[in-house]
């Protein structure tokens, strides 16, 4: 769309709605997304206005909208399929500000919050979810919790730092072994036919990216995910001269107990290996010589070639891998340069 035309547009609304008009625009923008096939909950969920509920200004906290569109979306379910909702109970193990318990009070159901600070909002407070037991049951656990360091919530929001707060981890892995232990406590704590909840972001900390919703383990049936769209972040008024891409979205995963003993799971491994001395079947000659002329900052004479993969076992497979590799480089001359003396070059610098 010409950029006149949304300066214009953005104009006439801030002229006709004051102060309000991004967040007017914001709802309009995403209705198509938020709303289809007569439905109020989409894989996409925007809240540009927060909501009444819990403490706006304790940080990292969600809208109560969050809470209460799932919580809404699973009551809806149980009716659906005729079971009985009179006993249902949201259970939120890091209850923050209270904003599931203004979500559950909205919609008529019984809520449950505990949290490690030891004088929450609302619910039971000193609740470690590292060492104490989940003795509640519940149709809907809401777990949202630290996205790992980036808001310190103990010795910062409250009281003094706690070794046991997920905000304070001594690193990523440690993080996520703790996340994911709470993770199994919480799916235990799931009655029958209940859904676990879990909103989660990617971050980005000391130059690297971490997705934790890629990383967590998943237990249960895979229901849905959810894309949640950021608003109003302390960041947002920031700029920096470093290309990157900002995170403006947090994604939610719901997790059903279909089975009370089979139970299905989902754990992210990472590994490495290297293509030095690894033979792959995408792995063609072409890949090989170019990554190897990489390696040496994008130029080589044949007989480097020849030695640095001599060992490969590409070639130890291969009696003729000299040829192979001469064949190769003369398939491909639109991307080594033949400099004369037997040395090849690749038509771009190498970072």
């Amino acid at each position: 769309m010409n950029e006149e035309i949304v300066k214009r547009a953005a104009s006439i609304l801030e002229r006709e709605f004051g102060p309000d008009w991004q967040s007017i625009a914001q709802e309009l923008g995403t209705e198509n997304l938020r709303k289809r096939v007569g439905k109020e909950l989409t894989s996409f969920m925007a809240f540009p206005e927060r909501g009444n509920g819990g403490n706006s200004q304790w940080r990292g906290n969600c809208s109560p909208e969050v809470v209460a569109s799932v919580l809404r979306y699973v009551l809806d379910t149980k009716r659906y399929y005729g079971k009985d909702i009179s006993q249902f109970t949201l259970l939120d193990p890091m209850s923050g500000s209270g904003t599931s318990k203004a979500a559950a009070d909205r919609l008529g159901v019984k809520s449950v919050l505990y949290d490690l600070n030891p004088a929450p909002a609302a619910g039971l407070g000193g609740w470690n979810a590292l060492k104490n037991d989940v003795e509640d049951s519940a149709d809907l656990i809401f777990f949202h919790p630290p996205y790992h360091n980036i808001i310190q919530y103990s010795g910062n929001m409250w009281g003094k730092p706690h070794p046991d707060d997920l905000s304070r981890c001594e690193n990523y892995n440690d993080f996520l072994e703790k996340l994911n232990l709470c993770v199994r406590k919480f799916y235990m704590a799931l009655r029958k036919d209940g859904r676990l909840a879990v909103l989660v972001g990617d971050i980005r900390s000391q130059g690297n990216f971490y997705s934790i919703q890629h990383d967590m383990m998943r237990m249960g049936s895979f229901e849905s995910f959810l894309v949640k769209g950021q608003f109003n972040c302390v960041s947002d008024a920031r700029r920096y001269k470093k290309p990157f891409i900002p995170i403006v979205t947090e994604y939610l995963l719901l997790l059903h107990k279909k089975e009370v003993f089979m139970i299905p799971f989902h754990f992210a491994k990472e590994s490495c290996f290297s293509i030095a001395d690894t033979d792959l079947s995408a792995l063609t000659w072409h890949h090989l010589i170019r990554m190897t002329l990489e390696s040496g900052g994008g130029q080589m004479t044949l007989t480097e070639l020849y030695e640095r993969l001599s060992r490969h076992p590409k070639a130890q497979k291969n009696t003729h891998y000299r040829e192979r590799i001469r064949a190769t480089i003369y398939e491909h001359k639109d991307q080594y340069i033949a400099c004369g003396n037997g040395v090849y070059r690749l038509t771009y610098q190498v970072a």
